[in-house]
């Protein structure tokens, strides 16, 4: 009777064992097919800006942080695709890294920054997204576009106005060679140094020479000459301890005349970005300055990412 028992017993037992076998292989074989999808049409739906098929894949359990071929993570994939209604989807998920780099070390917010996308870049800090970083940061990358609107937001957000890339490069030195009079007017508002110097030597005055905005240079050397007296005459005052007044405001720049290939809204072409290799005194000439966008241009560096 006992055997009986048992053996009724370890027959149920297999018999549950083979069901949750079958049933895990039935989730495995559907779980696969999810995968293979999704591996086919995640990178079209981002190209294409195809937001209900984004959707669907997001909540079958489609991972939001994956990386295209070239390591781009899929968040600014979108945004080189200007495939605005799928980033924000991906930007709203809360399984999305918002500060994942891609191989040139650049962010989301990096990229916001270079195209002028305010609105989007307040949601994505408000998700996390961090404005000040080593090296280059969403600062330099809106300044090297003259994108006055996302520089307030990050100058609100505490950005760091002199700070320096892997080269020393200031976002004052980005807003200078793009030939943005505004910009350069902010980020001296903001207390940018004008003093200061790259690892080659270079000011933001030269930097307004390489990119061909003479005029800009010419203000910003008397800007940086009023700049260095006042240094001195701090400096003079420690010594003899005499009390240091506050330091006058830098006075503004005149504004200057667009440099000859500064684009109007309506024409089109495919951003170059800011080669912060290519220094002043190179031999190297400065780009022309189309309408931001990142495709072709990773950042302010010229690396393609197809």
């Amino acid at each position: 009777m006992i055997k009986s028992g048992q053996a009724k017993f370890a027959t149920a037992r297999i018999g549950a064992a083979l069901r949750a076998g079958l049933l895990a292989a039935a989730l495995l074989g559907g779980a696969q097919a999810m995968g293979a999808q999704v591996s086919t049409d995640w990178w079209p739906a981002i190209a294409n800006d195809r937001t209900d098929d984004m959707r669907r894949m997001l909540a079958g359990g489609a991972d939001p942080n994956l990386r295209y071929q070239n390591g781009q993570p899929a968040l600014m994939r979108a945004v080189i695709d200007q495939a605005w209604g799928v980033f924000d989807l991906l930007a709203a998920d809360p399984r999305t890294d918002v500060n994942a780099e891609n191989p040139a070390g650049e962010t989301p917010l990096m990229y916001l920054a270079l195209m002028g996308q305010t609105e989007r870049a307040k949601a994505l800090i408000a998700r996390g997204a961090q404005v000040n970083r080593l090296g280059w940061t969403p600062l330099h990358y809106a300044a090297s576009k003259g994108q006055l609107e996302t520089a307030r937001l990050m100058l609100q957000h505490r950005a760091m106005p002199n700070a320096p890339s892997p080269l020393g490069t200031t976002p004052l030195m980005m807003a200078a060679y793009s030939g943005s009079q505004p910009m350069v007017q902010l980020l001296l508002d903001a207390g940018a140094d004008p003093t200061t110097r790259d690892l080659k030597g270079h000011d933001a005055a030269e930097w307004a020479d390489e990119g061909r905005a003479p005029t800009l240079a010419d203000n910003l050397r008397q800007v940086i000459a009023r700049a260095e007296q006042r240094k001195r005459e701090l400096r003079a005052a420690q010594g003899q301890g005499e009390p240091i007044a506050p330091a006058p405001s830098l006075p503004a720049i005149a504004p200057t005349a667009p440099p000859a290939s500064a684009p109007t809204p309506s024409q089109p072409g495919i951003g170059q970005g800011v080669d912060p290799a290519a220094a002043p005194g190179g031999s190297q000439a400065a780009p022309e300055r189309d309408p931001a966008t990142v495709r072709g241009v990773s950042g302010v560096r010229r690396e393609t990412y197809d």
